[in-house]
């Protein structure tokens, strides 16, 4: 995951592989993996926030992050989440278009909030969905 995490995203800092199995120990983190990327979600109470989600470049234009999306999605509504957030890099064009065709809605904007490995910043753009409970 942490190879995973530096070959798609080089320009930003990447998490280690110790952080990665810490996550996935946690009972309130939840995975969706494939053989072609992952997707990882924090679960608290009814609502959820994505923190990742990879894709081998390999593997990418694919429909594979499409499928690991609404795969973490089925698993956190059967959970009872009826809400998730997610941030994304202003710069990431092809996550934020993911995020909007699966019905996101951009509800923030925070300036400056990654760090580029090259020293520059780039803002984030923070994004919800929400779901209507099952009875």
């Amino acid at each position: 995951m942490a190879n995973l995490h530096l070959i798609c995203m080089p320009e930003y800092s990447s998490w280690t592989a110790k952080y990665y199995g810490e996550l996935l120990r946690s009972k309130n983190h939840i995975f969706e993996i494939s053989k072609a990327g992952f997707g990882c979600a924090r679960l608290i109470k009814n609502e959820a926030e994505i923190l990742i989600l990879l894709v081998d470049p390999n593997f990418q234009k694919s429909g594979y992050a499409n499928s690991i999306l609404e795969n973490l999605h089925t698993k956190l509504v059967n959970l009872k989440c009826d809400k998730i957030f997610l941030e994304v890099a202003e710069l990431n064009i092809a996550a934020r278009n993911l995020y909007l065709k699966n019905n996101y809605s951009q509800i923030a904007r925070r300036p400056n909030y990654y760090s580029l490995k090259n020293g520059k910043k780039s803002d984030g753009l923070v994004f919800e969905i929400k779901f209507p409970l099952k009875v």
